[in-house]
Formats: structure tokens, sequence, C-alpha cells
């Protein structure tokens, strides 16, 4: 099944960077796996953590977010935020028994086409390896679809919402861009809330 899977990736692009260079890849005839159905932001910056969760819950097997460069953000640092809200879907994806690898931030400037095509291909590939939704998860695809869409839900509420506001302004003062230094600060600024949503002891 893995391999003849054709999946449905949800693409989150930013308009400045990512979306033009898909753009400029489409233009140069490159050629990419056609799977990609892009949603075109501003700025990575404006992702909201709901936003790939109920992707996936609304029948995607794998999302995708595509921006600027970081420090080459057209807004300076959205690009830094989008990082942070990037952290906690997949602090959500592994609490909730989902392959992280259906979740991709990643970075190509307007003048990379070659290299989105080549993000995006990779990224397929390893989707359509992963299966359906479920498939590489050992569990029934409907109610992980529901447990995706209670993520989502609890994501848009304010106990997350503040962490990741606490979790966004401790990185911007600590200077410390690293994805791990980042997984970390969203993981203890959210500890309370994503116990509660995975049932887990509240710390």
């Amino acid at each position: 099944m893995s391999q003849t899977h054709s999946p449905k990736i949800l693409g989150f692009l930013c308009n400045w960077c990512c979306y033009t260079a898909a753009d400029s890849a489409g233009v140069g005839r490159y050629q990419y796996p056609p799977n990609l159905r892009v949603i075109r932001m501003m700025c990575t910056g404006r992702l909201d953590p709901s936003f790939p969760l109920e992707g996936l819950a609304r029948g995607a097997d794998g999302i995708f977010v595509g921006g600027c460069h970081p420090g080459e953000c057209h807004y300076i640092d959205g690009n830094y935020h989008a990082l942070v809200s990037a952290a906690l879907v997949h602090e959500m994806l592994a609490r909730l028994g989902v392959n992280k690898e259906r979740f991709l931030i990643d970075w190509a400037s307007a003048a990379e086409g070659p290299n989105f095509v080549r993000i995006i291909t990779a990224f397929t590939h390893r989707v359509a390896a992963l299966g359906p939704l479920g498939a590489a998860e050992g569990r029934e695809t409907e109610a992980l679809r529901l447990r995706l869409a209670e993520a989502a839900e609890a994501a848009r509420g304010r106990k997350i919402r503040t962490g990741l506001i606490n979790a966004s302004r401790e990185m911007m003062q600590g200077g410390d861009f690293s994805r791990k230094a980042i997984a970390g600060l969203v993981a203890g600024k959210c500890a309370k809330a994503l116990a509660e949503l995975t049932g887990e002891a509240v710390p």
C-alpha cells in the first residue's frame, strides 16, 4: 500500500519566498509530484498551529509549511515565530501517536525554484511511504482524524495560546533559534495544556 499510495499534501506557503519559488519552478518547467495543494499566506508567522492539525483532520496525509530562510523574513522575524507553532504541532502529533514526518516546515527563497522542487519531492515520497493517515500509526483512520480535530480545537484555546506567546517571547529574548531549543520551550510552556489533551497526569 505504501508504495502505491498517492498522498494528499496540503501546503501553507509564504507569499514572498516559497510561493514565488513554486511559481518559478512552474515557469521553469521543473517536474515535481502533483500531490501538493497550496494555501498562500503573507507570512509563515501567520501560521496558526491549529491549521496543520485541522488539515490532517480533514483528509490530508501530510502538511508542508514553506517560508523564507531564517533571517530573511519579509516581516523580519515571522518565520522564527512559525517555528514555535511548528514545534507545538510536532509535539501534539507525537502525543497523539501520529508520525511526525507527516508535518514539515522548511525554507526556499524566491530564487530557489529547484530547491523547492527538491523539498516537495522528498516530502511527498516520504509521506507516500507512510501510507494513508493511520497506516503507519497502526490506528483506525477516522478515530485518529477525530483526535486531530480535538487537538486543533485545543490549539485554539487560551491555555495553549498563552504558552506559545510565552515561548515566543523567551525565544526572542534568548536568541536561540535552534529547533531543539524551541521545541523545549514549547513543551515546557504548554506542558499542562498538552497533558490535559492526552489525559496524562498534569505536571
